[in-house]
């Protein structure tokens, strides 16, 4: 099995094993249509550690600066 991939800014020094971290610059031309694909399947889960409507960015950047999430921080419109 190939091993899979991450695409992070924050992958640290030592990735899970049998995770190679990527930039979008490996990115094939379709890989935002296949990864929309595979979380709407469910077939992967994209964790949310916290959701802030814009008004509180700065709380969302905050807790983001900590660096202590684990998930991504969802900022809504």
């Amino acid at each position: 099995m190939a091993p899979q991939r991450i695409s992070t800014i924050a992958a640290g020094p030592n990735p899970p094993g049998g995770v190679r971290p990527t930039g979008g610059i490996d990115a094939a031309p379709d890989a935002l249509e296949r990864i929309t694909r595979t979380i709407l399947a469910g077939t992967i889960v994209v964790p949310i550690a916290a959701s802030y409507p814009i008004e509180q960015i700065r709380e969302a950047v905050t807790l983001q600066a900590a660096r202590h999430v684990h998930g991504k921080i969802v900022v809504t419109l």
